[in-house]
């Protein structure tokens, strides 16, 4: 069942103390996307087609080049340059004053769409959505996931949207208020006691206050940098 795909991985995530379960979740999900593309996959007739027409961003490029089969890669790179060679082809040498003025908007354009997909970061993006309503869901349903999760760090302000998104389609009424205040009630103090960390880490560069514990505040910049955005 679809409710069901995350179910482990998202326990497994909470069990291991990660300052958000769907960072550490998306870490793993991104590096089995990864490992999809690269697999037997990559031949695979509609996967290629996809692969050439939307391409890899920056980071999942870089990725694929750090996992040790430059052939595999090789490959897709091949039909993936061929189409670019071909859309960008269709439009036109952009050569000239005149021909120039007339091409180079549609060359941009062209340009623009190449570079702005990626399979990675769409295949990515929907176990991501999936991954957060199941959160949902077993908070929902499983007493002993909604105690880990309302004994866990938390989440960072990226996922936390994330997850509010998917409560307003997997529950409604009174479980969807309540979920609501659970997920902002607790993100909000985590965040204040974070603000004081934070505050009493910059005071403690202040002379007056040389002398004085750091109390939590030693490691407060990481851990308002994992708060803040998720994991890269």
């Amino acid at each position: 069942m679809k409710e069901r795909i995350y179910s482990i991985p998202l326990t497994d995530a909470l069990n291991g103390g990660c300052d958000c379960v769907m960072c550490a979740l998306e870490e793993k999900l991104e590096h089995d996307a990864v490992d999809y593309f690269m697999g037997a996959s990559k031949m695979e007739p509609d996967v290629r087609i996809m692969t050439n027409k939307k391409g890899f961003c920056r980071r999942h490029l870089h990725m694929m080049d750090d996992a040790g089969s430059p052939l595999g890669l090789a490959l897709m790179l091949d039909t993936h340059l061929n189409e670019i060679v071909s859309r960008l082809g269709k439009r036109g040498k952009v050569g000239g004053l005149f021909a120039a003025k007339k091409n180079l908007g549609a060359v941009a354009d062209e340009l623009e769409s190449i570079i702005g997909g990626c399979a990675v970061c769409d295949k990515l993006t929907a176990h991501l959505n999936d991954a957060a309503g199941n959160l949902v869901y077993l908070w929902d349903k499983e007493p002993d996931f909604r105690r880990k999760l309302e004994a866990s760090k938390g989440l960072c302000l990226p996922h936390m949207l994330l997850v509010l998104k998917a409560a307003g389609s997997e529950l409604n009424g009174k479980r969807l208020d309540e979920f609501a205040d659970f997920i902002v009630n607790t993100q909000m103090e985590m965040l204040e006691t974070l603000n004081e960390d934070v505050n009493w880490f910059t005071k403690k560069f202040d002379f007056n206050h040389k002398d004085d514990d750091w109390k939590n505040s030693k490691d407060a910049v990481p851990r308002a940098v994992n708060k803040l955005v998720k994991f890269e």
